[in-house]
């Protein structure tokens, strides 16, 4: 059995986007799987109900003070994720998960995806920066936060200063291992074992960096040691950075109307606004890349990333609405 695991919780914004990414899961995996188990843990089951009434979603409910209970050792929130994985490897301890984050959505058929779930091999979202890398990323990334750059070098130095137990093993890590995006977390019922290990190395990775991606960087530590590590974004768009061109599209989308639609035709709407929200998000990318390059005087790459940008939507509704985003925040 094949686990699909989301954590929401507090505002409706996040109902929205769990909303989005479940239908978005049923929608390209066609008929329903019963090898698959979607669980959903939430502070609110019944804002889901509605929507999913035809669809075999599981509902775990958590409070807030199970929330607060398990980041009180750190103070670090997102150790709740680690929690969430491990309490879903306790209720089923033989299956296999892929935990996604809300801001997520699927773009294509996800049965590879979930046949690799195997003994050996884990997925996370995408491959990012080295450690050192990150100092200067943070450095553009945060240019309001004068020490942001203190986060990843504080890591760096952590790291490279004595070894860190991994399955019973000291492991040595250093500053050119990469960092993996957690947006995806896809493990195998074997992993199980590893959890503990995650929970240790996020909790001192925090309490000695206040780096608050620091569960990130203890999954990315633990799967790329213990097995391999794969990319899943050839399946699942993770649009962490760009929620504010989605949120208002999921607005438009989740009405009073969309509930009393049959389960295919939901399925199908949600589907084509993947579709559609994949090249928008794509859009984006490639002009942050072509504002990044463009500051650091790299003209050519500027150039290169604006024409993928502009190829990458054709002129219609879409290319319209983003210029009027665009003329927005500019005024702003």
């Amino acid at each position: 059995m094949k686990n699909v695991v989301l954590l929401c919780y507090g505002k409706e914004v996040e109902f929205k986007r769990t909303l989005f990414s479940v239908l978005s899961f049923f929608s390209w995996c066609g008929k329903e799987n019963e090898e698959v188990r979607v669980i959903i843990y939430t502070d609110n089951p019944d804002y889901f109900k509605p929507y999913f009434a035809d669809l075999n979603v599981t509902y775990v409910y958590v409070s807030m003070g199970e929330i607060q209970e398990s980041t009180n050792k750190t103070g670090l929130i997102y150790r709740f994720k680690i929690s969430v994985v491990d309490k879903t490897f306790q209720s089923y301890p033989k299956d296999d998960i892929l935990y996604i984050d809300t801001d997520t959505f699927f773009i294509s058929n996800p049965k590879s995806l979930l046949k690799g779930l195997v003994p050996g091999q884990s997925f996370m979202h995408v491959q990012e920066y080295s450690f050192e890398e990150m100092i200067d990323v943070y450095k553009w990334m945060n240019t309001s936060a004068l020490d942001a750059q203190e986060f990843p070098r504080s890591f760096v130095k952590l790291i490279e200063s004595k070894p860190f137990s991994i399955g019973g093993k000291d492991v040595q890590l250093h500053r050119g291992q990469y960092i993996w995006n957690a947006g995806v977390i896809g493990v195998s019922s074997q992993m199980r074992q590893f959890i503990p290990d995650v929970f240790a190395l996020s909790d001192e990775f925090y309490l000695k960096t206040q780096w608050r991606i620091s569960e990130q960087l203890a999954f990315t530590v633990v799967l790329n040691e213990a097995s391999k590590l794969l990319e899943s974004a050839e399946y699942i768009n993770h649009y962490w950075h760009y929620k504010d061109r989605v949120d208002p599209r999921l607005n438009e989308l989740f009405t009073a109307d969309f509930k009393k639609l049959s389960k295919n035709e939901k399925l199908l709407m949600v589907q084509k606004l993947t579709r559609k929200l994949d090249k928008l998000i794509y859009h984006e990318q490639m002009m942050t890349n072509t504002k990044n390059y463009l500051r650091e005087k790299d003209y050519m790459s500027g150039f290169k990333f604006a024409v993928k940008a502009l190829a990458g939507l054709p002129l219609n509704d879409d290319l319209i609405k983003i210029i009027k985003y665009r003329f927005s925040k500019a005024a702003s």
